[in-house]
C-alpha cells in the first residue's frame, strides 16, 4: 500500500513539475441590516438581520495551452440548516477549459462567469453570493490593440430524443451570443458590445422569441482624467412576446483631484413606457440583461430592473467622492438623484417623475494581500410617487448597514 501512495505522489510530483497548478478558496460571509432596502418600510414593518456566506473551492491548471479551472461553491443563510441535518448544498459555479489555438487565438468551453466592459449588461454579479455562470463556448482573439470575444450558448433541461423543448427551465434563455469587439488607441478605445438572447414562448415547445442588444463604447483616459459613454439599443421581442424598442445611455467623467481625493461625475438614462399612452404596444423598457443589479443605480437596490419603477424608466444622476488614504484603504461617499423618464400614472393622474434621493458611505480596507473588510451604509428619502409605486405609506428615512471579509487563502501553489 505505501508503495502505490509513494507512486500516485511521485507521479503526481511529476505531472506539476512541468505544470502551474494553484488550489485556493474563498469565504465571504456578509451581515446584513435591512430597514427599507429594495422596498420602502412603514409604520407595520421590523428590521431584517442575517448573516449569508459564499464558500469557494478553487482549482486551477494550466500545462502547455491547456488551462482550466473548476470551482465549487456553497451558498447558505447562518442558521438556516437545523442542527445534525445533512442538506447537500455544494454546486459548480465554474467549470472549464481552455484551448490556446496560437498566440492570438483561443477556445474556452464549460461554466463560465466573466464580465464585459464596465459590468452593466452583462456580469459574473460578484455581490450575489451566489454570483451568475453561464454554459457555453466562448472564443477569444487577441493582439495588441485588438480584443475580440464571441460566447454563445445554447441550453435544454434534460436529454432527449426528439425536439428542444425548454419548457422546465422556461424562464430561463435557451440561447444566447455575445459579442464584444474592442480597438485601442493611445488614449482612447471604441468598442461594440452585441447580446441576441432567447426564449422559448410558453406553452410551445419550437416558438422561441428573440431579442437584440447592441451600442456603441467609447473612453477615453490620460493622466488624470477618464470619460466613459455608453449607447445601447433595444429590438426584437420580449420573453412572452411583445415587440421591444428601447434605449440606454451612460456617461461617466472622473478626475483626480489629488492624489488621494477622486471625484465622478455621470448620468445614467434607461427608456421606459408612456403610462399615459394606452395605445402603446411595445415595450420600451431598457433591460439590463445578465449586467451587475448592485452599485450602479445605488446600494439601496431599488432600481435595479424595470419591474422596479413599472417599466416607467429611470434617470440617475450622481456624484462620487473617493478617499484614498493609503494603498490599503480607502472610503467612497455617492450621492444619486433617481427620477422617471417616461410618465407613470397612479388614480388617473400623471404623477411626478422624481423618485428619490439616495446617499450611500462604503469603507475598503485590504488588510493584506488575502483578507479584505468591506462595511457601507445607505440611506434613501423618497417621494410620494415612490410610495405609490410601492403601494405603501413609507416611515421615515430607508436605511441599509453591511459588513462583509473576503478571505482568499492560498492552499498550495506551483509555477
Amino acid at each position: 500500500m505505501k508503495k502505490h501512495i509513494l507512486g500516485i505522489t511521485f507521479l503526481f510530483l511529476s505531472i506539476t513539475s512541468y505544470a502551474q497548478f494553484l488550489i485556493n478558496a474563498e469565504y465571504r460571509p456578509r451581515f446584513e441590516l435591512r430597514d427599507g432596502y429594495k422596498t420602502l418600510k412603514t409604520e407595520q414593518t421590523n428590521p431584517a438581520a442575517f448573516v449569508t456566506q459564499r464558500t469557494r473551492l478553487n482549482l486551477s491548471h494550466t500545462y502547455q495551452n491547456i488551462t482550466s479551472k473548476i470551482s465549487v461553491q456553497d451558498y447558505r443563510i447562518w442558521g438556516e440548516s437545523a442542527l445534525k441535518n445533512d442538506e447537500p448544498g455544494l454546486s459548480i459555479f465554474e467549470a472549464w477549459f481552455q484551448l490556446q489555438l496560437n498566440e492570438k487565438w483561443a477556445v474556452t468551453a464549460g461554466r463560465q462567469a466573466f464580465d464585459i466592459d464596465n459590468k452593466r449588461l452583462f456580469s459574473k454579479a460578484n455581490w450575489n453570493q451566489v454570483s451568475n455562470s453561464h454554459d457555453g463556448v466562448m472564443l477569444d482573439f487577441d493582439i495588441n490593440s485588438t480584443q475580440f470575444k464571441m460566447f454563445t450558448a445554447y441550453n435544454q433541461a434534460k436529454v432527449s430524443t426528439f425536439g428542444t423543448d425548454y419548457s422546465e427551465n422556461i424562464r430561463n434563455y435557451k440561447f444566447l451570443n455575445l459579442i464584444w469587439f474592442v480597438k485601442s488607441f493611445e488614449n482612447t478605445s471604441i468598442a461594440n458590445l452585441t447580446i441576441t438572447d432567447g426564449y422559448q414562448k410558453e406553452g410551445t415547445i419550437n416558438t422561441d422569441y428573440y431579442r437584440l442588444t447592441t451600442g456603441l463604447i467609447f473612453t477615453y483616459h490620460k493622466s488624470k482624467q477618464d470619460l466613459q459613454l455608453r449607447g445601447f439599443y433595444q429590438t426584437g421581442k420580449t420573453n412572452i412576446g411583445q415587440d421591444v424598442s428601447a434605449y440606454y445611455f451612460s456617461g461617466k467623467y472622473m478626475h483626480k483631484v489629488t492624489s488621494k481625493f477622486n471625484l465622478t461625475e455621470g448620468v445614467e438614462y434607461k427608456s421606459g413606457n408612456d403610462l399615459n399612452d394606452e395605445s402603446n404596444t411595445k415595450d420600451n423598457a431598457f433591460d439590463i440583461l445578465y449586467g451587475a443589479r448592485h452599485g450602479f443605480n445605488g446600494m439601496m437596490d431599488y432600481f435595479s430592473i424595470p419591474a422596479t419603477t413599472e417599466k416607467a424608466g429611470l434617470f440617475d444622476g450622481y456624484l462620487k467622492a473617493k478617499i484614498i488614504y493609503n494603498t490599503k484603504l480607502n472610503i467612497s461617499i455617492d450621492y444619486h438623484y433617481f427620477s422617471l423618464t417616461n410618465n407613470y400614472v397612479y388614480d388617473n393622474e400623471v404623477q411626478d417623475k422624481f423618485l428619490a434621493n439616495e446617499l450611500d458611505l462604503t469603507g475598503n480596507w485590504n488588510i493584506n494581500k488575502n483578507v479584505n473588510l468591506q462595511l457601507g451604509y445607505g440611506l434613501l428619502v423618497g417621494s410620494k410617487t415612490l410610495e405609490r409605486m410601492k403601494d405603501v405609506n413609507a416611515d421615515g428615512i430607508q436605511q441599509f448597514f453591511y459588513t462583509m471579509i473576503t478571505v482568499k487563502p492560498e492552499f498550495f501553489k506551483h509555477e
